[in-house]
């Protein structure tokens, strides 16, 4: 696969934007990440049952919105690893979100390097000025690659295990981080 020298990149990974044509081992591997039972419970939601030709339709449609900006994050050798959105889009912020989906390549700084090549683009040549998120509490990974990539908890959380709710399991909270064009600046 060819890179494009115009797509959003940092150390390891390059950012394929979703208005880019995907290939069908891109398409596939893509979807395979929200199939997959581990993944889904990280992103908080179920593991996915559509098709994978409505997962194309439901994706693209998102793309079409104009509310929204998604990137494939690909590794050196163009491989796809994951993706990187910011949406809830306004002129000045933005929310953020990233999954790695490529579950052997976890912990290696594929994720902060896909972070920082976001930030990079949505302050430079989207001009917002921040760039908020949530994370499960207890995803403590995510956590630490949001704080090497500038990301600030706007509330320190607490250091006490999850509540459970009525026997049905840990009470999942979240936290909330974000950084502004001057942080990251500074950073």
């Amino acid at each position: 696969m060819t890179l494009s020298s115009t797509w959003p990149r940092h150390g390891k990974v390059t950012l394929k934007p979703f208005t880019e044509p995907l290939s069908e081992t891109e398409w596939r591997r893509f979807y395979e990440c929200f199939r997959d039972p581990e993944i889904a419970e990280w992103n908080g939601s179920r593991p996915l049952r559509m098709p994978l030709w409505l997962f194309k339709r439901v994706v693209m449609g998102e793309v079409g919105r104009g509310d929204r900006l998604g990137f494939g994050i690909l590794d050196e050798q163009g491989e796809w690893l994951g993706t990187v959105e910011l949406y809830e889009l306004t002129p000045s912020e933005a929310t953020l979100g990233i999954l790695i989906g490529a579950k052997d390549r976890w912990g290696q700084g594929y994720g902060t390097d896909a972070l920082k090549a976001v930030l990079a683009y949505a302050f430079g040549h989207m001009g917002l000025k921040r760039i908020k998120l949530r994370t499960y509490k207890h995803n403590l990974r995510a956590q630490r690659a949001f704080l090497k990539a500038g990301f600030r908890y706007v509330q320190k959380p607490a250091q006490s295990p999850p509540r459970l709710s009525f026997g049905l399991g840990p009470r999942l909270e979240f936290v909330a981080m974000e950084i502004t064009k001057e942080e990251w600046e500074g950073f």
